[in-house]
């Protein structure tokens, strides 16, 4: 692991500098009396409220309150003053009093009655009360946000936003998750959300640290996506992060430390067990491979330690405010030789002007992330590889390997901790982001905001395989290759909102203008062979020397640049917050696209009927909030790389003779498609809102029509008349129907207990469309995907991609049983015939067998609150997803096991014949239920303590058990691409973890 090289001196300057201003902004001068106000505020519950704003309006003096809801502040001004109370989610509270020398008391009582719908999310461009919006927006909150070791942002969300999979199969913490939003909506592009954060658009989530995270607003609906036009098909995430706030400066402290440890092995015969299966089954291992006990998952895992520290610190007066924070994340992974570090620093300035009529807020945060990786191979191996085999072996023949044991000529057998051991890769991302946002007030309501961004990473990866490793392309001679690329965004965005308030009428617009140019990929990549010591590695390549003919350079990336320009508004309309509508229009042009299609339109409408402000129900008492909305937009994806539209050329397989010497061929490596776009999605929604008892139950109802069309597919062309025989085009559809339910409940609530409760649950259905493209003549009925690659098994694939079937469609053969006197498993043809495997032809005899996208998923998140205790457990899980489990496949290999280590479920099976094919025997229910996160804290009582203001601790403990009956390592398996829900022996075990963790503010 690299350690990083971020100067201290800065980040220690950063935080003087910081406390510098902070103390000279709260310098007064001309106070001629010692005056203190000091107070509480408590909500109406009685319960005391942490964190809220008190502004003392004409000094310009705040603070915020404690974790027992109290409030100080000293050296005011004699005379009349009005103290204004503030709150996100309760009603602003003021009171006018008149200090006098010495201590004065003033307590707020705060109205939460209507707070969920005074809460304020963001919507694009803009923000909005709940109440106001009219599209299917789900907001999430630090307090909803799963616990413990949270590697990326996106796994806070995991389970709790009805429609939203987050899917992260493993406990690689290297990795990074498959998200889908109301199902998968592409064939080629990718479809995963568009981030938001604080404004700008496509940043990267790395930049921001799980515990900077104000709250995480997520854009479900076309109707709310559509403003943010080409890049929105697969739903918009925004993140706000912290922001300064007036008041004395708090300082922040939390972190946790937490052991992880493999939730679940392979369960693979151990030596005894094995040596009694091949004895009794008359079954010869070699010699050199007998006599020893290894296990081989033991030997590449370990018990994994992480922690996580932020420091963070908020503060100003209420012309300027400040925040800055530093983050320190180390994941130690449960395999060997694998982890991530990560640093993450942020600082921010908000400065108010002319009667805050221009505000100005400037922020910058730069993430270093170095992560070692292994090959998942390893995996494989640790399954596969014979018990009674040892690691390490002193005979002559294993010094060329340097001295593990291998076993030369066996397919797809390497022992495991040599490849762990023996095969090095380090990556390294720094990123680093500056914006700038200026809003002016040009007239009353009339706002012109305008927002600068800039975004680069450096991207550094370094692979050695050493010279004694036994895969023969390092073998004897070693291997390395090392990528450094670099990555740019700039964006401009300009825009106008204007609000208009006559009576009961409201009128809101946006206009804006939006201009983004990207570079990636700019830098190189080389490899080398030929090594004469590992050493090094892959730190100087130039120590390789290169066999005649050996190319370093074959697959060096191509720079890729792409432009953006749009133009984009929005209009609203609210009568009495009774009825309101909202629509919006953007014009994207991408230079990603064809000549003749690098324009688009987006449009989008919707509307909301608040039923609870009609005067038929105003002396009811049931409902304290219904509203029905429903609305319509398209939206597109651009997930591709640039150039996709244009001829290019790349070297060939062979060289020619010219003047005497041989030169690498090239030639066309893509065909032009002029009329090449992006792929577009029209979504219909309609929901309800409700509240019922003032809120002690609420949730919302909710169902979509998506239709995507325009899907981008590669397809087989004819050479000639084209000069490469594949080519992307549009023309596929594919569609997405579901419901979602949200219900939360107020259960109880008084001084000393309350327990609060919310249930999510989703219903999507995908259907593949066409598979023919917009040019004619070019098109495909159908195509196998998920290829599985076991030994015996060539060009086997276990998916279909098939139109009126979902993605993850399983197309194999039907298995029926085994005839244990034949020793031959059978299997029933399409039309019927019973057959055995060497009579199936694949895939002409396949049928379909299983679907690997849920019928629906779910999550039940509680929280319980007992005086200074507080209890939250949440659950999630998904119904009706099948797995094809290719790990039990390649371990079901009985007559083998003299040469491979097979399952313990296979030998209970007892099917003693080879699987050459992919059937359904191998198809398993992956339903699941996870307990995914419980975590116990206890809040110190420190009120009127000299130095803190709140003081916790806590205990965490993840994935505490899963209720499946799927025999594999865990049922939550990749479910992106066009072939999810394979097991495909590549896992990385899931990892169970316990943490103890603090939270501290001064």
């Amino acid at each position: 692991m690299q350690t990083f090289t971020l100067c201290r001196g800065w980040v220690l300057s950063l935080f003087l500098t910081l406390w510098g201003c902070a103390f000279t902004s709260h310098a007064e001068a001309g106070v001629v009396q010692s005056v203190i106000l000091q107070g509480r505020v408590l909500d109406e519950q009685g319960e005391p409220v942490v964190g809220a704003t008190v502004v003392i309006g004409d000094t310009k003096k705040a603070t915020s309150t404690d974790m027992d809801g109290r409030y100080s502040i000293s050296n005011l001004p004699l005379g009349n003053h009005t103290i204004t109370v503030k709150m996100m989610g309760l009603s602003n509270s003021s009171q006018t009093v008149r200090l006098v020398a010495g201590e004065n008391v003033l307590n707020f009582t705060m109205s939460n009655g209507m707070d969920a719908l005074e809460e304020v999310v963001v919507i694009g461009y803009g923000v909005a009360k709940k109440k106001q919006v009219t599209g299917s927006i789900a907001s999430v909150t630090p307090e909803e946000f799963n616990k413990g070791v949270v590697g990326s942002p996106d796994q806070l969300l995991a389970g709790k936003v009805a429609g939203l999979t987050v899917n992260r199969s493993g406990g690689d913490p290297t990795a990074g998750a498959t998200i889908q939003l109301r199902g998968p909506s592409s064939l080629t592009a990718s479809s995963a959300p568009l981030y938001v954060i604080d404004g700008v658009v496509g940043a990267n989530i790395e930049l921001v640290a799980p515990d900077d995270i104000v709250s995480m607003d997520v854009m479900k609906d076309a109707s709310s996506t559509a403003i943010y036009g080409s890049r929105a098909a697969n739903g918009v995430i925004f993140v706000t992060t912290k922001r300064g706030k007036a008041g004395a400066p708090v300082l922040s402290y939390s972190g946790y430390a937490a052991t992880e440890r493999v939730a679940n092995r392979v369960n693979v015969l151990n030596a005894s067990e094995h040596k009694m299966f091949v004895e009794e089954h008359a079954l010869a291992v070699a010699g050199s491979e007998t006599g020893y006990d290894t296990d081989w998952q033991k030997e590449i895992t370990r018990t994994g330690f992480s922690h996580n520290h932020n420091l963070s610190m908020t503060g100003g007066s209420e012309g300027t405010r400040y925040n800055a924070s530093v983050n320190y994340f180390n994941n130690q992974g449960i395999v060997k030789r694998n982890g991530i570090e990560r640093i993450i620093a942020r600082a921010g300035i908000d400065q108010s002007a002319f009667d805050n009529r221009l505000k100005l807020a400037f922020n910058m945060a730069n993430s270093i992330n170095n992560s070692d990786h292994v090959d998942y191979g390893i995996f494989n191996g640790a399954a596969r590889y014979l018990p009674t085999s040892p690691i390490m072996s002193d005979g002559a023949e294993y010094v060329q390997y340097g001295g593990y044991f291998q076993v030369p000529g066996r397919t797809n057998y390497m022992n495991p901790v040599a490849m762990l051991n023996q095969r090095d890769e380090t990556r390294s991302n720094n990123t680093l982001l500056g914006n700038f946002k200026a809003d002016l007030t040009i007239l009353d309501g009339l706002v012109w905001s305008n927002v600068l961004s800039y975004q680069r990473t450096h991207y550094d990866k370094r692979y050695y395989m050493h010279r004694t490793d036994f895969d023969s392309k390092a073998l004897g001679r070693g291997y390395g290759d090392r990528t450094n690329l670099k990555h740019i965004d700039k964006i401009l965005e300009t825009y106008l909102n204007y609000n208009l308030t006559r009576g009961q009428h409201t009128v809101d617009a946006m206009a804006g203008y939006s201009y983004q140019r990207t570079k990636n990929n700019d830098g190189m990549w080389a490899s080398s062979v030929g090594f004469m010591s590992d050493d090094l590695g892959s730190n100087n390549l130039n120590l390789g020397t290169l066999p005649e003919g050996y190319n370093p350079f074959t697959d060096s990336p191509a720079t890729l640049e792409s432009l953006l320009i749009s133009f984009y508004g929005r209009l609203g309309y609210s009568f009495n917050e009774k009825y309101l509508l909202s629509a919006s229009l953007r014009k994207d042009g991408s230079s990603k696209f064809g000549v003749n299609n690098r324009w688009a339109t987006f449009p989008s409408v919707s509307a909301a009927w608040r039923l609870t402000k009609e005067a038929f129900m105003e002396n009811q008492t049931l409902f304290s909030e219904l509203k029905i909305r429903a609305g319509y937009g398209v939206s597109g994806n651009q997930n591709i790389d640039p150039y996709c539209q244009i001829v290019i050329f790349g070297p060939q397989n062979g060289q020619f003779l010219y003047n005497g010497k041989w030169m690498n061929a090239y030639g066309v490596n893509q065909n032009a498609n002029p009329d090449l776009k992006w792929e577009t999605t029209s979504m219909f929604n309609v929901g309800l809102d409700f509240e019922l008892w003032k809120g002690r139950l609420g949730g919302s109802v909710e169902y979509y029509n998506k239709e995507t069309k325009d899907l981008l597919y590669e397809y087989d062309v004819p050479s000639p008349p084209y000069q490469f025989n594949r080519l992307l085009a549009n023309g596929a559809t594919m569609s997405n129907k579901g419901v979602e339910i949200v219900l939360n409940a107020r259960v109880v609530s008084n001084s000393n207990f309350s327990y609060n409760t919310t249930v999510n649950f989703a219903r999507n259905i995908n259907e593949v469309g066409s598979l023919t493209s917009n040019i004619e003549n070019i098109g495909v009925s159908q195509r196998y995907e998920g290829g599985i690659g076991l030994e015996g098994w060539t060009g086997q694939t276990a998916a279909i991609v098939l139109p009126g079937q979902a993605l993850g469609t399983f197309y194999v053969a039907k298995y029926v049983g085994y005839d244990e006197a034949a020793k031959r498993t059978i299997y029933q043809k399409p039309s019927g015939e019973l057959v055995t495997q060497d009579q199936i032809s694949a895939p002409d005899d396949y049928q379909i067998m299983g679907h690997a996208l849920p019928k629906f998923t779910y999550g039940w998140n509680n929280n319980l609150r007992y005086k200074s205790w507080d209890l939250n457990i949440f659950f999630r899980g998904m119904y009706g997803n099948q797995v094809f489990n290719a790990t039990r496949a390649d371990l079901s290999r009985l007559q083998q096991a003299s040469v491979t280590n097979i399952s313990k479920d296979a030998v209970k099976e007892g099917v003693f014949e080879t699987p050459l094919i992919a059937s359904s025997r191998f198809i398993e229910d992956g339903s699941f239920l996870r307990l995914d996160n419980a975590t116990l804290g206890y809040r110190f009582a420190v009120a009127g303590h000299k130095y803190f203001k709140q003081a916790r601790i806590y205990a965490t403990g993840q994935n505490l058990f899963v209720l499946t009956d799927y025999t594999g390592v865990d049922p939550e398996v990749g479910l992106g691409g066009l072939a999810p829900g394979i097991d495909n022996r590549n896992y990385y075990p899931r990892t169970r973890s316990f943490s103890l963790g603090v939270n501290l503010t001064f």
